[in-house]
């Protein structure tokens, strides 16, 4: 009986302290406000329940409802009132906001009070490992871990596109042929597209393609020819599933995402079976590479890989660091690909001009040879790949948690133009999305796709000002392999354009004004992609 009323007293005394602290600390905070001359930001008030249980509930359901979390709940609210602050489980206060200037402090001009946190370590954990990665690391580590990788993407890479060439010529004879009307049927661009991306993405990281179209081409009259092109590596890939283990991964992680301090329930044999497949793969590619004696010339690298080998030789800080780039490389391409397509098939006139220019500069497929510098001047495809990352940014949200009490520039008072103050904890959650959606930013047709706007002198001084349109982040954390992305989609498009004279939406499709329904993973994607295709020589 004395030890449970000493256990009872403990507990009591353990509450009693911690309700003291945090009362202490709330008081401390506020003095900290009232010094800077903070107004208090004002609170979201779509949300009833405690904890903000009701609208969780919400957005987790939001798909099976025939809602979208993103048009239906999280921007809305940020249309009106650019900062909000909302109660969040456990009784926290999460700030969201579509604020440029708070942007650009969180992740650039203050980014020193902001770190990422522990939660997309946590949801990444199974995956990485225990290695250090640029993507998930903060501090000294992060430090560490971007500069291996800066030194990586050599602009000579980005130009060597001779696999790019024929993955997607692999693409393409997987697509079947036309009819009678000079149409092909409903065509299913998601698999495709995402396999020749990762089939690009591999070679780029580890000098050889796990060639998944190969797998998918085994059906195909031509097979032996795509089978002789083989490695060790594709072997291994194609006998474990490789493919279809990364999409299971995929899944399971935006699952751990939406999780978040719960992302450890996040697991399931099926997810445990398939990142065994991806970690078995990344061993063999790396203890291959680590084999190698001699280390090759900076002119002489062949792959990411054998970049980063030249300075990391611990096999853990390779996989946790190859595993986001992976990720990555393949989701964010393919996805700034198919929405890409999505909105040109609703959008046929845009087409037709793309389909012009891209034969005026570049009049026969392979007559003029396309790299890094061909497609970044090519303006009117820029600015068709800018519209989509406006309207479907591959980020659409991006967060931060405040390493100490500090100041962000706007978001108080209640017209959100007073600085806010914000304590050590605290979440900022920039909603991206939102943000490239605003009419008082973009005009008021800030929702439909229109390329010719980024003609206009108004939105170049927008976009050179950078923070109203970060599609791939901005500041010290930027996405490094941005131009990778941007080479490699902007490759794909020149191409398919010469192919497909005209392409057309999926006659289910809800077509032109309607929003592309969308899945968010480690980037945003459409929820399908089907087109029908119409081939130039037809």
């Amino acid at each position: 009986m004395a030890t449970l009323l000493l256990i009872v007293a403990c507990a009591l005394l353990t509450c009693i302290y911690l309700m003291l602290k945090k009362r202490l600390a709330r008081r401390k905070f506020l003095a900290f406000a009232e010094t800077n001359n903070c107004s208090p930001i004002r609170t979201a008030q779509d949300q009833n329940w405690p904890w903000g249980l009701d609208r969780l509930y919400a957005l987790l359901t939001a798909r099976r409802n025939g809602k979208d979390a993103l048009d239906d709940y999280m921007a809305p609210p940020l249309y009106e009132h650019k900062t909000l602050q909302r109660q969040s489980i456990g009784g926290s206060y999460v700030i969201e906001t579509a604020e440029p200037a708070i942007a650009q402090a969180i992740l650039s001009t203050q980014s020193s009070d902001f770190a990422l946190g522990s939660t997309r370590r946590r949801v990444f954990r199974p995956v990485e490992g225990p290695g250090i990665s640029a993507f998930t690391s903060d501090g000294a580590e992060w430090h560490y871990a971007r500069a291996m990788l800066r030194t990586s993407f050599a602009k000579e890479r980005l130009n060597d596109l001779e696999a790019t060439e024929r993955n997607l010529g692999i693409m393409f004879e997987a697509i079947e042929g036309p009819g009678a009307d000079g149409w092909t049927g409903v065509v299913d661009m998601q698999p495709l597209v995402y396999r020749f991306v990762l089939d690009s993405a591999t070679k780029f990281l580890f000098g050889e393609s796990v060639e998944s179209q190969t797998a998918f081409m085994k059906r195909k009259v031509h097979a032996d020819a795509h089978n002789a092109r083989q490695t060790a590596m594709s072997d291994l890939a194609i006998s474990d599933g490789f493919a279809e283990s990364f999409d299971t991964v995929l899944h399971w992680l935006f699952l751990r995402f939406r999780l978040r301090g719960l992302a450890f329930l996040g697991t399931s044999a099926t997810f445990r079976k398939a990142n065994k497949t991806l970690e078995r793969f990344l061993k063999y590619a790396i203890d291959k590479q680590l084999s190698v004696e001699q280390p090759e010339t900076l002119k002489s690298k062949t792959s990411m890989l054998s970049g980063l080998t030249e300075k990391i030789r611990n096999p853990d800080d390779l996989r946790a660091q190859l595993t986001g780039l992976l990720f990555a490389g393949r989701d964010a391409t393919g996805s700034l690909i198919l929405l890409t397509l999505l909105l040109l098939s609703r959008h046929p006139d845009i087409y037709t001009k793309l389909h012009s220019l891209v034969l005026a500069t570049f009049p026969e497929p392979h007559g003029t040879p396309l790299n890094h510098t061909h497609l970044q001047s090519f303006r009117y495809l820029r600015h068709i790949i800018n519209e989509t990352l406006r309207l479907y940014s591959v980020l659409p949200l991006n967060s931060r948690i405040a390493t100490r009490d500090t100041v962000i520039p706007l978001g108080g008072g209640e017209d959100g133009k007073q600085p806010a103050a914000v304590y050590k904890g605290q979440q900022i959650q920039l909603n991206i999305y939102a943000m490239h959606r605003r009419k008082d930013l973009w005009g008021e047709d800030a929702l439909e796709f229109r390329p010719e706007r980024w003609e206009d002198p108004k939105r170049s001084a927008l976009l050179e000002d950078g923070w109203a349109f970060i599609p791939f982040s901005r500041g010290p954390r930027v996405c490094i392999g941005q131009q990778y992305a941007l080479t490699e989609a902007s490759y794909c498009l020149v191409r398919f354009v010469q192919r497909f004279d005209r392409i057309a939406p999926d006659p289910g499709d809800a077509g032109k004004g309607a929003e592309i329904k969308k899945a968010i993973a480690v980037a945003m994607a459409p929820a399908e992609a089907k087109l029908r295709l119409h081939p130039a020589d037809h």
